[in-house]
């Protein structure tokens, strides 16, 4: 195995197909060397080993041909435009053409992603290199590669559409863990494939890929002053979506200005209207409070003048009672005075009789002692006669 640095010497087979679909196992396998221990270097992981693209010699039915492994299309490391640069730098090489395109795919579901490398090598190689294509199904059951009909019935209908539109060119690429080189089914599977490459008739050219990048690079062109347009179309319609939305907007804007000038002066007016009646209802209660006030200050002069009337007429009655008692004292004490005028007349009355039966007793008791005097005078007297 060698990197491509000059022209390829025989018409070519190229081997292409995504990251880890077993291009460069087939190539090892179709070279009759061991599938990780060929020409083509084998990786274990999914990073492409491949990223440059490398040949090696192989003679089918009698014919020599160049056998060229590509890098992983939608490789991890490697941007797509690249490999196809080096792809179709590779091609320009070929000075006897391409006679088939190996597409390696996995054996299982036909994913979004192989569908996007099918689009992708069909749109790089151009329509014309449909009739080169043959399909080549890796990792694939040992049931699978054992009968074909087994792997025919797991197609699905972007699969089965494939292989229609390349007449029905596809094979299996055969798993040595399950068939060794020297078993029949290992061998009649490559065998399958390398008929498939002799009975291709005539090669597609550098100048049918040529053709090809011009067109795609129209295509591009085109593409990209559609999009141009599209774009410019789409900023129109943005400027015009915008000046429209500037426009409604502005137009809300006022009517929200509006809304807000009305709504501003409907709250000024309600605030009026409500400064008002708060007004008018602190007037109409301060009205109702000085009739209030009115009220209670005549009932309190009325209060007042009943409560002065009446003291009046307590102080009037108490004065009447006043003189009433006065005039019962001085009543009482002119009978007082009557009755202690009539007592002392009583008295000096009584003292007069009184001194009058003391004279009268005086004068009885003067005679009387006289008598006495006079009956002891007479007494002694007769005692004195006596003795």
């Amino acid at each position: 195995m060698s990197h491509i640095t000059d022209d390829v010497s025989y018409p070519a087979i190229l081997l292409v197909g995504k990251t880890g679909a077993g291009k460069s196992t087939l190539g090892n396998l179709l070279l009759k060397q061991p599938h990780d221990d060929g020409p083509f270097q084998v990786s274990a992981d999914m990073e492409s080993v491949t990223q440059e693209c490398s040949t090696a010699i192989i003679s089918i039915d009698g014919i020599t041909y160049n056998i060229i492994d590509t890098p992983g299309i939608f490789d991890t490391q490697l941007v797509t435009d690249k490999i196809f640069e080096e792809i179709a730098k590779t091609v320009k090489k070929c000075n006897y053409g391409i006679k088939a395109i190996l597409f390696v795919l996995e054996a299982k579901r036909f994913s979004a992603e192989q569908r996007s490398v099918l689009e992708g090598i069909r749109n790089f190689f151009g329509e014309g290199a449909i009739d080169y294509i043959i399909a080549v199904f890796s990792h694939a059951t040992k049931a699978q590669i054992r009968d074909r009909n087994v792997m025919q019935k797991a197609w699905n209908a972007p699969v089965l559409s494939f292989i229609e539109d390349i007449k029905n060119r596809w094979g299996i690429s055969p798993n040595s863990d399950y068939f060794p080189p020297d078993d029949y089914i290992h061998q009649a599977r490559l065998r399958e494939i390398m008929t498939f490459i002799s009975s291709m008739r005539g090669v597609y050219t550098a100048e049918q890929l040529e053709k090809s990048l011009q067109e795609q690079e129209k295509a591009r062109r085109q593409k990209e002053e559609e999009e141009e347009r599209n774009k410019q179309e789409h900023e129109e319609k943005l400027k015009d979506i915008a000046r429209k939305e500037a426009e409604e907007t502005h137009k809300r804007k006022v009517e929200q200005m509006e809304r807000e000038q009305k709504a501003k002066q409907e709250y000024e007016e309600n605030l009026k209207r409500k400064r008002q009646e708060e007004a008018e209802e602190k007037h109409r209660q301060m009205v109702e409070k000085m009739k209030q006030e009115e009220r209670e200050r005549q009932i309190q002069e009325e209060n007042l003048r009943k409560k002065q009337q009446e003291e009046t007429e307590e102080r009037y009655r108490r004065k009447l009672e006043q003189m009433r008692q006065e005039q019962e004292r001085e009543e009482e004490l002119i009978r007082q005075q009557e009755r202690e005028w009539e007592l002392r007349r009583q008295q000096e009355k009584e003292e007069e009789l009184r001194r009058q039966r003391e004279r009268e007793e005086g004068n009885e008791k003067d005679k009387n002692n006289k008598d006495f005097k006079k009956c002891i005078e007479d007494n002694l007297k007769k005692q004195n006669e006596n003795v």
